[in-house]
């Protein structure tokens, strides 16, 4: 259908004052703009008159059926709820018109403005910050919103090809991430409890059972113990919950197959730890509370709809010309800046001061990067003067580079240095002394990929420029530089590498058939097994290109390697590349994620990599969540592919995925680079989610409380009135019935155990929480509740901890890793979870009262065993052994790989059944502890004589075996090394301070020992094992530890 787009009748200032108006009138969608103050009979009598119409005619909200009844059709516009609504929601209010006769059974758009009110608590939940930019880049953001409102509206339709019930059930089952249960293990002991909470059963059936059979024994049996136990009628209304956890075992998948119970990781690692398996019979109603009900899906697809609606693109009517034809260089002008500043030092008596100065002279370099590739050299302007912050270089300046074959995902990065050199000297190089006051990343391309023309406005960041860093203003900030495009009569379309269909059916182009030599062929392979961190020469980049067709057919799995030749300002070159993208095979989705990188901004190239990640299933995807997340900040426009594929697969499950996805987009709303693109996100989620939004404000709800107690203890002198003040105000706090914690879905709890509840003493005071389990049978709850700690560090550590321990498991080596749950809710916020019944390494140690109890190595074997003659105890020593020489093992290799400092005696930590963990990761990647500039930590692990007595000490049988654990662990991991090169390569973007260019990678890649075999390797780390176990400065540190904290 044609578009029309007519100028507006009356003239209007901003786009809070004017209304968009569409009529469908002969094979046209015509398009006008309108004030707010108009009525909409005049609306009418404009278009009807315009248009040479005749008949009656009604205005509507376009694509859902409400309209501007005749009682208000003499009022204006903007008097409307309906207008009002849209205004407060940050959306471009629009209407259409109709013949009356379609809209005879129309509800009034008060109604709908009633509707549209839903979405406040969506800002509720995201928060004030969202808000506040929503007017900022007003015209992206709703954009981005009909992107996503358009991704809601497809994922429904796929949706509705499912059982909805089924597909509410499997978002709390928990299937098939733990391995196999063996075909030696026969039999398992499975207690089936009643709803009484008492009555039990007891079954001893094989892992391989349909669920459905088991809840059908569990039913009738049960029921013939009393009503009580089962008051339900049929087996159906029934499925299994595991004690003490918002999880379940149903019998059905999605597509309506059946579930074996050895398909759930409960009962896999129950079977494999040889571990006793409770499960509640319980009605499958239960849930159903956050199901979308037939109103609440109405009124989702009315709003997604009115967002979808292809009579938006009615007004982007403007003639455009193709970039294919521009045959100009890239330039601009430097106008202006204002508020720059800088800070000196000066001494005042003996002590040095920093003192602002706004005079000075300075000069910019501007630079064009694609991905981290400079496209051409830097441009340095001459010598200007500032003065009182402000100064007029009018630097006109011109690339290299020409328009036709610049990639649209382009950077132009402005730096301002200042310097001593004298005004109008031509730079040519950055000075020795020269220092960056700014520096800020832009687009070349509007967020509809037309060039930019005319005046651009930007405000600097006061770091040095950063390629990686995201294209937005530094919003705080006041340094701005004003910057002038040239002025083009008509947009210019940046498509040279939009690949058309008819380059797309071009054949692929012939490699040479001339065959390598032995030495060519080990070069190239070296280069395609080469890790993400690799710098090839300019000949190697040759050579993969020229043998694409080899890889393809091949090697497949090193697509990565093979994108780094491609040169992305030749045409020919990325059209051959997207062709052979078509003809791909899909990669296994882990090595796909290596694709996000900021290296490879081609749409092409990152669509590829979701189509590999979208076959990973939900318990698969959570683990890689906050790559995919961080990779957002990669994408150019807040609209992508990434955006949607986020909102599709949160949306289909809500409990693993969706409610991961909104705490990772909260923790970060605060900053202003994201808030706009992480908040919409939010919000398309939240929109699409149904009743569980409910949960989720309730767990802002109560994590807001929380910030407010915690600063409120922090006030306060004492232990003992930091821990009252905890206690009762805990008490005074109100509680839903239930709610589940942002650690995981599946802690559900009612409120606070009553009179419990701690304050750590360390500088933060963390508050450590008792929760009563919503489970009657389940055991309480134990968290911890950081406020004014970067918990970001922990998170990526843990999960390479969780990864690390998947991997092993999948390879047949359980390592009885503990790397517990955490997560950030906020700006320095955030929650983790407490490993119960465990002791730090150092109280072990001061548990003897000796000054130097810290040389004598047997206090740890001392204290496992005291634990493990306990009445209660499950384990006997020697299982307890067992459980500390693997997971010991697990976790000197998992340290020794990710670099993990300040391991003093409180930040390890051991179970009463023995296993061994680390926690606070506060520093990583080598940056290990110092003191007036002596290293504190001298070795590459925590290994010390006292673990080495558990284990018997040196030749000991345990500790022979504990050294074979260690190597295979290392040679498991090291095969999957380049996973985790590229997984931290996907965090450069957090602000992590240890993590701030690829540089600070290159620690854990010389740790993967790439250069050495296998058992070169595992000699090299058997040699560490004894590099730690005889190295004082271990004893040292801990001695020291324990004089200040426990003596």
């Amino acid at each position: 259908m044609k578009k029309s787009v007519h100028s507006s009748v009356v003239n209007s200032q901003s786009q809070g004052s004017i209304v968009h108006v569409f009529i469908r009138h002969e094979g046209e969608i015509h398009s006008f703009t309108y004030s707010s103050t108009v009525s909409p009979l005049d609306i009418i009598d404009s278009i009807k008159s315009t248009l040479h119409l005749t008949g009656v005619y009604s205005v509507v909200v376009p694509n859902i059926p409400f309209k501007i009844v005749d009682s208000m059709e003499g009022s204006e516009v903007k008097e409307t709820g309906f207008y009002k609504s849209c205004i407060e929601y940050g959306i471009i209010p629009a209407f259409e018109l109709v013949e009356r006769s379609q809209a005879e059974k129309y509800e009034s758009v008060g109604t709908l403005a009633k509707l549209m009110n839903q979405l406040k608590e969506n800002y509720r939940i995201i928060g004030q910050t969202y808000v506040d930019v929503l007017s900022t880049d007003a015209e992206e953001i709703f954009v981005f919103r009909r992107s996503l409102a358009r991704t809601r509206v497809l994922s429904s339709k796929i949706e509705a090809k499912y059982d909805s019930n089924l597909k509410e059930e499997n978002e709390f089952a928990y299937t098939l991430s733990e391995p196999n249960i063996p075909d030696t293990i026969k039999s398992i002991d499975v207690e089936i409890i009643g709803e009484d909470y008492k009555t039990t059963a007891v079954f001893t059936i094989t892992p391989q059972v349909f669920v459905h059979r088991v809840i059908d024994s569990a039913f009738h049996e049960l029921k013939k113990a009393g009503e009580d136990a089962v008051k339900g009628n049929e087996p159906t209304e029934y499925i299994l919950k595991v004690v003490g956890w918002d999880e379940y075992i149903v019998p059905q998948r999605v597509n309506g197959k059946n579930w074996l119970l050895s398909d759930f990781d409960y009962i896999r690692r129950c079977a494999l730890h040889g571990e006793p398996i409770h499960l509640e019979l319980v009605k499958k109603s239960r849930l159903f509370s956050c199901k979308i009900n037939d109103e609440e899906r109405r009124v989702l697809n009315y709003l997604d709809s009115f967002f979808a609606s292809e009579l938006w693109e009615a007004f982007d009517d403007e003639k455009r010309v193709s970039q294919r034809l521009c045959t100009d260089q890239l330039s601009a002008q430097v106008v202006s800046v204002e508020n720059l500043y800088s800070y000196i030092k000066t001494k005042k008596g003996e002590e040095e001061e920093q003192q602002m100065v706004t005079d000075f002279l300075c000069y910019f370099k501007v630079e064009l990067y694609y991905g981290e590739k400079p496209l051409c050299p830097a441009l340095y302007s001459t010598v200007f003067e500032v003065k009182n912050g402000l100064a007029s270089p009018k630097w006109k300046f011109t690339f290299i580079q020409l328009i036709a074959t610049l990639p649209a995902e382009t950077k132009m990065i402005y730096s301002v240095y200042m310097t001593n050199s004298i005004v109008n000297t031509q730079i040519e190089k950055i000075g020795e002394n020269d220092k960056c006051l700014g520096t800020v990343n832009t687009k070349i391309v509007n967020y509809t990929n037309d060039l930019l023309n005319g005046e651009q406005q930007y405000y600097l960041w006061a770091s040095e420029p950063n390629p990686i860093a995201m294209c937005c203003n530094a919003v705080s900030s006041k340094m701005k530089v004003v910057v002038e495009f040239p002025s083009l009569t008509k947009p210019i379309r940046m498509d040279t590498y939009i690949t058309k269909k008819k380059e797309m059916q071009v054949e692929l182009e012939q490699e040479s058939g001339k065959k390598m030599t032995v030495e060519e062929l080990d070069a190239f392979k070296k280069i395609v097994d080469a890790d993400a961190m690799a710098v090839f020469t300019q000949e190697e980049l040759k050579c993969l290109w020229e043998r694409r067709h080899s890889l393809l057919k091949t090697n497949p799995h090193a697509l990565a390697r093979l994108l780094n030749s491609v040169n992305y300002c030749q045409p020919t070159e990325v059209h051959e590349l997207h062709r052979l993208l078509s003809k791909w095979p899909l990669l296994d989705p882990q090595e796909a994620i290596e694709l996000l990188d900021f290296r490879y901004p081609d749409p092409q190239i990152r669509g590829f990599a979701l189509r590999c990640i979208d076959t990973m299933t939900d318990d698969q995807l959570v683990m890689y969540l906050p790559q995919l997340v961080q990779a957002l900040k990669f994408e150019l426009h807040h609209h992508s592919t990434l955006a949607s594929f986020l909102l599709e697969r949160s949306l289909k499950n809500r409990r693993r995925i969706g409610h991961n996805l909104f705490w990772f987009l909260k923790a970060e709303i605060h900053d202003a680079r994201v808030t706009g693109r992480y908040g919409v996100l939010m919000e398309a989620f939240l929109n699409g989610c149904g009743k569980y939004k409910n949960e989720l404000e309730k767990e802002v709800t109560f994590q807001n409380e929380l910030v407010v107690i915690a600063n409120e203890v922090k006030q306060l002198g004492t232990k003992d009135e930091q821990k009252a003040h905890l206690k009762s105000s805990l008490a005074k706090l109100e509680y839903p019935d239930e709610m589940s914690l942002p650690l995981d879905a599946r802690f559900r709890f009612k409120k606070p155990v009553p009179n419990t509840g701690n304050v750590f003493s360390s500088k933060k005071k963390p508050l450590m929480l008792v929760l009563e389990n919503a489970d009657p049978l389940g055991e309480p709850i134990m968290v911890i509740q950081k406020v004014g700690d970067d918990l970001r560090q922990d998170i990526l550590t843990l999960q390479m901890i969780r990864l690390m321990n998947a991997i092993w498991k999948n390879n047949g080596l359980d390592l009885c890793m503990l790397p517990y749950l955490c997560i950030a809710t906020g700006n320095e916020i955030g929650m983790l979870e407490l490993v119960k019944n465990s002791e730090t390494y150092g109280a072990i140690m001061a548990m003897d009262k000796s000054k130097f109890s810290v040389i004598k190595d047997t206090a740890v074997t001392t204290w496992i065993k005291e634990q493990c003659a306990r009445p209660e105890s499950p384990v006997t020593f020697q299982e307890a052994v067992e459980n500390f020489t693997y997971s010991c093992a697990g976790y000197c290799v998992a340290t020794y790989i990710l670099g993990i400092g300040d391991r003093h005696s409180d930040n390890v930590m051991i179970t009463r059944d023995g296993k061994f963990f680390h926690i606070d990761f506060g520093h990583f990647l080598g940056n290990f502890k110092s003191k007036f500039g002596v290293k504190r930590e001298r070795t590459p692990f925590k290994f010390t004589q006292h673990f080495a007595n558990v284990l018997g000490g040196k030749g000991a049988p345990q500790f022979v075996k504990f050294e074979e654990i260690c190597m295979n662990a290392f040679i498991i991991i090291r095969k999957h090394g380049p996973l985790f090169i590229y997984l931290f390569r996907l965090m450069l973007a957090t602000g992590i301070p240890e993590l701030q260019s690829a540089k600070d990678i290159e620690y854990m890649r010389n740790m993967f020992m790439f250069d050495k075999n296998d058992d070169e390797a595992k000699e090299a780390f058997r040699q560490l094992i004894y590099k730690c176990l005889d190295a004082w400065s271990q004893t040292v540190n801990d001695l020291i530890h324990d004089f200040v904290h426990y003596k």
